[in-house]
């Protein structure tokens, strides 16, 4: 019985070697004994191969590969974790889709493609500019400086926006739908989902005026991408920017517009305040849009706008004194 357990063992453990069964080749040596083993030695390796971790075995949504990959974004240069299964992939820090080929290798995609998100926002760009029944030069304009300027298009990229914006503003799609699809598109990230309500606004008050309709379509939006609570402290940061550009400045502006662009009312505390400063100072400081490699330009506004949020600060607590 000694010597049959002892065959066991070692089949079981060349077995193990040789990705097999350990379990039904430490059978087969405890019956076989030294023919198992001579089996065992004589056999080829198992493939190994990889296997889902989820019932039945198939892909379906709810399967995850065992193996992980980390390769750098041909965009940002940030690296990138992700399931080792060829595609398209979505860069976490820049926001870029890259795909990743069977051969293991990383590279942009087709640069005159359009990104589901740039879809999905100028989807939502022409929803706004028709709200009130007429797209107006000043919103085509409008839409047009901030396509340049966020997604820098190629000249095909470019024709595209244009003819889905034309397209999209008599589509039946509905503007809460682009929102919701934006919101999961991006995962939820809250830096894009802000810029997105800020280029909305300036759609909707590029004729002058900033219209009922079109504020409480923007709201929604807010409320969709969990921002609802934030609106009117992003609004204020909007019309703090446009004056700012007319060459005026926050140091015009009252406490009220202060509070706003702060996040705060008169009522919350020194404590609350200087907690909501921190916060708005760190979520926009240019150092974290240098990390995801930002245009100079994004930069350059991120540093006007730290420079309204501090005299904010300074205005409120000098009043408070």
């Amino acid at each position: 019985m000694t010597w049959r357990l002892l065959f066991a063992i070692a089949v079981a453990v060349l077995a193990v070697a040789k990705k097999r069964n350990a379990v039904l080749w430490f059978i087969a040596g405890f019956f076989f004994e030294w023919i198992a083993l001579i089996v065992i030695l004589i056999l080829p390796g198992g493939s190994g191969r990889r296997m889902f971790v989820g019932g039945g075995g198939s892909r379906d949504s709810g399967a995850h590969w065992h193996k992980k990959v980390s390769r750098s974004c041909p965009y940002c240069g940030n690296p990138v974790t992700f399931d080792d299964i060829p595609g398209n992939w979505t860069c976490p820090n820049c926001g870029q889709t890259f795909t990743y080929s069977s051969d293991g290798r990383v590279f942009a995609s087709n640069k005159d493609e359009l990104m589901p998100q740039m879809e999905l926002m100028v989807k939502l760009f022409a929803k706004m500019a028709k709200k009130d029944g007429v797209v107006s030069e000043n919103e085509v304009r409008q839409v047009d400086q901030i396509v340049r300027q966020a997604f820098r298009p190629t000249k095909e990229q470019l024709r595209k926006i244009m003819a889905l914006f034309n397209e999209s503003r008599y589509s039946d799609e509905s503007f809460e739908i682009i929102a919701q699809n934006l919101y999961a598109s991006v995962r939820g990230r809250s830096d894009i989902l802000v810029d997105t309500i800020i280029a909305l606004l300036a759609i909707a008050a590029s004729d002058g005026a900033l219209r009922t309709e079109e504020e409480t379509m923007i709201r929604s939006a807010a409320l969709i991408f969990g921002l609802a609570d934030q609106y009117e402290s992003i609004k204020a940061q909007f019309f703090g920017r446009s004056s700012s550009s007319e060459g005026s400045s926050t140091r015009g502006a009252g406490l009220e517009n202060c509070y706003q662009l702060l996040g705060c009312t008169p009522n919350d505390s020194d404590q609350i305040i200087k907690k909501k400063y921190r916060e708005l100072i760190k979520e926009n400081h240019p150092d974290r849009l240098m990390s995801r490699g930002a245009s100079e330009a994004s930069i350059k506004e991120a540093n006007s706008k730290i420079a309204r949020i501090k005299h904010a600060y300074e205005q409120v607590m000098a009043a408070r004194s």
